[in-house]
């Protein structure tokens, strides 16, 4: 009785440890199934769909995940219309990495908050699975430009890279009507690695899945850049001058066959004293600047112009080198026209108005052009042409527009005219440039300076106030820091070369 009563208790505890390996084994499935195709909300107004199988498993890389075809989607929970689409490749020498780095989730985050549909992916790891000597990325790029090519075995790790985004495109194609995905504005981009399989899928892979319309590179290269050919995707990069891995000089080398292709809206940004894979930097100091240079060469339904808006620029002619638009014109035209119109009523009887009101606003259009050439010579202005400004203005609208309708704080006007927009962008600008002129020694100013300008205040604005300069200097820097300024760009001015159509500029009226 007692042996059977024994047994009988032994086999109620079997029964128990099988129930209970089998939940667990059942809670294991379930969590490793979580992990294999979850949907995250990051707190920060981004929905991220992770593990989305793009394509089939390659053969041989048994449990390495890094190697898989899947990809992370990053999309903003608020969103109205098609997103633009930035695909992001990792680096790792294709031989390492994985989408799921801390580095690339913070920079596809941040992009996402932008607007953008961002897409990470996984992909086959040749120089993981495949080791050869004398590979690397470092091995082959390090030195500079390849005299005699890459390796063949690199050459066959970029194209199998290249392969694997191509088949990502693919499934953005497939998958536009289920997340809104706009299919003419989609980016390529990527580091190290990743960048060499951007900008060989972008420039040399005969690709045509999918129209890519900008590329941007982080610390990378293209084997033979002949490859790039007019018409182009436009292309933004990002080097060290340090770097030790890929040489700075393929950064040159892109920025050279752009040049020579007349690809006029690629940019090259190269940084002194820094080295590769430079990712945190890029995160949190360069991520609106990718998105400004994007947002100027994409057409997509949420982040750029109106068709309306990129016909309308109309150029009529150069002032210091750099192009002025009717629209420019009329602009100033505005904005003297109560004072140009007094003359004519009071001093002025019989004069054509509008003749004067032009040739007004054309002297007012030397200064600022002489003051904007200042600006761009120093890299302080942002806009290349009208057109720019226009598209910024457009974009800054709307994006005030969408935070009062989210009942958000914002100051100013809810929507900028032409006029108010270009007195903000350009008064902070020559803020700066005031500073930058002060700092460069240009603009100097002395002991001896600021007596006299302190001399000349006491018989004006301070001619009743018994203190000395010294209770003043602030006050009387800032004047004399005017003064001088006034004069530098007077002289610019004078010296500054003129070249408008005067058909066109004869023709132009406050209402056409």
């Amino acid at each position: 009785m007692r042996r059977y009563y024994i047994d009988k208790k032994r086999a109620g505890r079997k029964r128990h440890l099988v129930a209970f390996l089998s939940l667990a084994i059942l809670c294991y499935f379930s969590v490793a199934t979580t992990a294999a195709w979850q949907t995250q909300t990051t707190g920060e107004g981004i929905q991220v769909h992770r593990n989305l199988r793009y394509g089939e498993k390659p053969k041989g890389i048994g449990q390495d995940t890094t190697s898989d075809r899947t990809l992370d989607l990053y999309l903003p929970e608020e969103r109205e219309g098609k997103l633009p689409v930035f695909m992001f490749v990792h680096g790792g020498g294709f031989a390492g990495g994985d989408k799921g780095n801390a580095g690339t989730q913070a920079f596809c985050t941040k992009l996402a908050k932008h607007g953008f549909a961002v897409i990470s992916i996984n992909y086959y790891l040749t120089l993981k699975h495949e080791k050869t000597a004398g590979v690397s990325c470092t091995a082959n790029m390090s030195k500079g430009l390849p005299t005699k090519g890459f390796h063949p075995k690199l050459q066959e790790a970029v194209k199998n890279a290249s392969s694997d985004a191509q088949l990502a495109l693919q499934w953005i194609k497939d998958n536009t009507d289920t997340y809104r995905l706009d299919l003419s504005s989609v980016v390529i981009s990527g580091g190290s690695a990743g960048a060499m399989t951007a900008l060989y899928t972008a420039y040399a892979s005969d690709q045509t899945i999918l129209p890519i319309q900008a590329v941007v590179n982080l610390w990378g290269g293209l084997e033979n850049s002949n490859h790039i050919k007019s018409g182009a995707p436009a292309l933004l990069t990002y080097h060290g001058d340090q770097d030790k891995l890929i040489h700075v000089d393929y950064a040159y080398d892109l920025e050279k066959k752009m040049k020579e292709t007349g690809n006029s809206m690629s940019e090259t940004h190269v940084f002194a004293g820094k080295g590769h894979a430079i990712y945190n930097y890029i995160t949190a100091k360069k991520t609106d600047e990718i998105v400004k240079f994007l947002r100027k060469v994409l057409v997509s339904d949420g982040s750029s112009v109106s068709k309306d808006n990129q016909k309308k620029a109309q150029t009529i002619g150069t002032i210091a080198g750099i192009e002025i638009t009717k629209e420019e014109l009329q602009r100033e035209m505005r904005k003297y026209r109560a004072e140009v119109y007094r003359s004519v009523n009071r001093e002025r009887k019989g004069a054509n108005a509008v003749d004067l009101l032009r040739e007004r606003a054309l002297t007012s259009l030397k200064i600022l052009k002489v003051q904007e050439k200042m600006l761009m010579e120093r890299d302080i202005w942002p806009y290349k042409n009208y057109q720019e400004f226009l598209t910024d203005m457009e974009q800054n609208n709307h994006k005030r527009e969408h935070m009062v309708a989210d009942n958000q704080v914002i100051y100013g006007p809810v929507t900028f005219n032409e006029q108010t927009f270009f007195d903000y962008r350009f008064h902070n600008a020559l803020i700066q440039l005031k500073y930058k002129l002060l700092n460069d020694s240009i603009i100097t100013v002395t002991q001896q300076d600021m007596e006299n300008k302190f001399e000349k205040m006491q018989q004006t604005v301070y001619q009743e106030e018994k203190y000395k300069l010294k209770d003043f200097t602030c006050q009387v820097k800032e004047a004399y820091v005017e003064d001088a300024y006034a004069n530098l760009v007077s002289q610019e001015a004078s010296h500054a070369e003129v070249a408008i159509d005067r058909t066109q500029l004869n023709q132009i009226t406050l209402n056409n």
